[in-house]
């Protein structure tokens, strides 16, 4: 009985740590999402060294010569959420925030930002396939974020205002207020900024208007354009990185998702897991003194 107890010991615990690597979902942005609209494959280029989930804005407070990563974002911060945030910035931090909503516009707003995201999606003629909302856009100014890199693969980006443009759209791009995606009587062509950079003290906000940039069917797009390019300059722009896991769609799950991810981002439960099974396959196949063998699954001395 305590040989098979402890080999179906074995079996649930391998299941539970195939369970916890391969464990996914459908839900739009979230990091266990494999499909197109998924963002797990930025997710598997992180540095587990350099790089924090943070599920709780206070661990700011400490954090020096750091960027705050926010992926589309779902709900506001609060008050004093945002004064931590503030403050990050005030010490020469970073802020990089990836949003297309109203939510990003009123985080802007209570840090002091003059940088804002517009109401309508943009579209052009300068187009990666045959979709005018999936805009081929090209860095304007140099900087660390947009260096060595051609071009920049958007979908249903929005125009901003403020701060110093980075990067921007062809010529030949509209502002799609009837969200036809086509050039109307009233629209007309002009050339518009989706990355947009802001200094605010010592440190600096970057506002790219274009969440679904970081979900795989865009990070992972042919590579004659530089979104795989562009994603590692984020993760590396600064020595430390922290993603916001409270209010971004990145963090979403499904069933047990939460304690599956829990488990894969801590390094201590991981190896906990991996001991048991190990300590239980020397358990079972320890050597036995000359003498004993098995009967059934009772040991009898011969």
């Amino acid at each position: 009985m305590k040989r098979n107890f402890i080999i179906g010991l074995m079996i649930c615990t391998a299941l539970l740590i195939l369970g916890i690597f391969l464990t996914t979902n459908t839900l739009e942005f979230s990091q266990d999402n494999i499909g197109w609209n998924g963002s797990s494959g930025f997710f598997s280029r992180l540095d587990r060294h350099t790089t924090e989930m943070i599920t709780d804005i206070s661990a700011l407070e400490t954090k020096e010569n750091t960027t705050l990563l926010i992926i589309a974002p779902n709900e506001s911060w609060s008050g004093e959420e945002t004064r931590i945030i503030h403050a990050f910035l005030k010490r020469g931090n970073t802020v990089f925030l990836a949003d297309e909503t109203d939510t990003g516009n009123s985080l802007l707003s209570g840090l002091g930002s003059s940088i804002r995201i517009g109401p309508s999606y943009l579209a052009g003629i300068d187009r990666a396939y045959n979709n005018s909302s999936i805009l081929i856009t090209s860095p304007v100014q140099e900087h660390p974020l947009t260096r060595g890199i051609g071009s920049l693969v958007l979908d249903k980006a929005k125009p901003l205002t403020g701060g110093t443009p980075l990067i921007q759209t062809g010529i030949m791009s509209w502002i799609d207020t009837n969200n036809d995606f086509r050039i109307s009587s009233d629209e007309s062509f002009g050339r518009y900024t989706v990355l947009s950079q802001e200094q605010m003290g010592n440190g600096e906000i970057i506002v790219l208007s274009d969440s679904g940039v970081f979900i795989n069917s865009m990070s992972g797009i042919e590579s004659e354009y530089g979104n795989g390019q562009f994603l590692s300059r984020c993760i590396q722009y600064r020595p430390n990185l922290l993603i916001e896991q409270i209010h971004s769609r990145t963090a979403d799950y499904s069933g047990m998702g939460w304690l599956f991810r829990h488990i894969r981002l801590d390094s201590f439960l991981k190896t906990m897991i991996v001991l048991v099974s190990l300590l239980a396959c020397a358990f079972l196949f320890r050597k036995r003194p000359p003498g004993f063998a098995d009967i059934g699954s009772e040991p009898v001395m011969m």
